[in-house]
């Protein structure tokens, strides 16, 4: 695991200890690594997690994405216990490898 996969895990694991957090975690998207929070269905993402985010170059995936009629730049969608933010990390954008047999 890499230096900068071991300080993100420990963030997802900082913010998802948060009261106003109920998930938060990396994942693999192609070439990229997506950083996912989770907040109650009547919450939003807070600003001081938002500012987190970005002080680790993580970006709103669909801003970075440019995905056409997002109503925000992060809103990956509401879910029955929850809401969905997904960001990416613009530091290493493009360097994971993508493991596609053909």
């Amino acid at each position: 695991m890499s230096d900068r996969e071991t300080r993100l895990r420990a963030l997802a694991d900082t913010l998802a200890d948060r009261p106003d957090v109920t998930g938060a975690w990396t994942a693999k998207h192609f070439s990229d690594r997506l950083f996912v929070v989770e907040v109650d269905p009547d919450g939003s993402l807070p600003e001081e997690v938002r500012e987190r985010l970005h002080d680790a170059d993580l970006r709103e995936a669909n801003e970075v994405y440019d995905v056409d009629g997002a109503a925000d730049a992060d809103f990956a969608g509401a879910l029955d216990d929850g809401r969905r933010y997904r960001f990416v990390d613009v530091r290493e954008r493009g360097e994971l490898r993508s493991y596609v047999v053909e």
